[in-house]
């Protein structure tokens, strides 16, 4: 499992999916208030009648969340969503006691 800590958050989703096809699940250190969000918002993007992550982004819905203020919360959302589009196996689990993506 690759540890990702917080402060490499931001790294391109390119990296991401390198990492985890690698090694086949990623544990990203973050608050359990961060993975709480992190949860809530990617369970309302997949249950939206958006079927592309630019469409979700650019919704009224997602605006409403905020997030052009959460560097954090943008980057986990967009990198999950372009790891899933290379893997249909992507799940993730929270507080374990990180978020940890698999594939």
């Amino acid at each position: 499992m690759k540890n990702v800590p917080l402060n490499r958050l931001l790294i391109q989703p390119t990296v991401q999916l390198k990492w985890i096809e690698q090694h086949r699940e990623i544990e990203l250190m973050l608050t359990a208030d961060l993975q709480l969000r992190f949860d809530r918002l990617w369970k309302c993007y997949k249950n939206s009648q958006f079927g592309h992550i630019h469409a979700f982004l650019n919704s009224d819905l997602a605006c409403q969340l905020n997030l052009v203020e959460d560097d954090e919360l943008f980057a986990l959302v967009v990198g999950a969503d372009y790891i899933a589009s290379h893997h249909n196996s992507f799940g993730y689990v929270i507080n374990q006691p990180n978020l940890v993506w698999r594939i």
